[in-house]
This record gives structure tokens, C-alpha cells and sequence, in this order.
């Protein structure tokens, strides 16, 4: 059985510069940045669960807050303002587009 991917949303407040600086490393490798401190990801349950550990190594827990919220697999997207892609361009949720997709190599 293949593991379902979905797409994620992360996002942080990392109160030291140092581990700010590893975070946002760390995600810019293996996700798309939407804004400096979130990230849009797809990832199935085995690949979340080694995300989130290896962002507990990174992060100091009563100092620093990382969050991850699923999204629902076919989502209407509704954007207000500057869209994130050019004209032409349509995510419908079906498949996420490449840079997505998670780069085990970051790992």
C-alpha cells in the first residue's frame, strides 16, 4: 500500500538568529517558502514524522515554536492579493508541483 502524501503547511517564530538561520536552511531545502517563516510541503506520515524530529534538533522547545497543519488533499485555493505563480499557472490540488515534492536528500 503507498503512502498517501499530503500537502503541509509549516511555520515557525524562532526567538534565537542562530537556530532561525538552521530552520529556515533546513525547510528552504525541502519545501517552497510562501513567506520567510512558512513553507508549503507534501509529505506522507513517515517522511512528517522525520521532519518534525529533525526540526526538534534545531529548535530550542520552551524558546522556539514550529508548527505543521495539514491541508486537505483537493483544496480550493483562494488567494487575495499578488498571486504566488505567474498567469497561466493553476494549482488544482491534484498534484503539487515538483519543487514540492519532498527531497529526501535534505534529509
Amino acid at each position: 500500500m503507498a503512502h498517501r502524501r499530503l500537502p503541509h503547511i509549516i511555520a515557525y517564530d524562532i526567538a534565537n538568529p542562530k537556530r532561525l538561520g538552521r530552520v529556515h536552511r533546513y525547510l528552504k531545502k525541502i519545501a517552497l517558502p510562501l513567506q520567510y517563516s512558512v513553507f508549503l510541503i507534501e509529505l506522507d506520515a513517515e517522511r512528517r514524522d522525520k521532519v518534525l524530529k529533525h526540526l526538534r534538533t534545531l529548535i530550542h522547545p520552551k524558546q522556539d515554536d514550529v508548527r505543521l497543519y495539514p491541508l486537505p488533499d483537493q483544496p480550493e485555493w483562494v488567494a487575495l492579493g499578488k498571486p504566488l505563480w505567474g498567469d497561466g499557472v493553476l494549482l488544482t490540488g491534484a498534484k503539487l508541483p515538483a519543487q514540492l515534492r519532498y527531497n529526501q536528500d535534505a534529509l
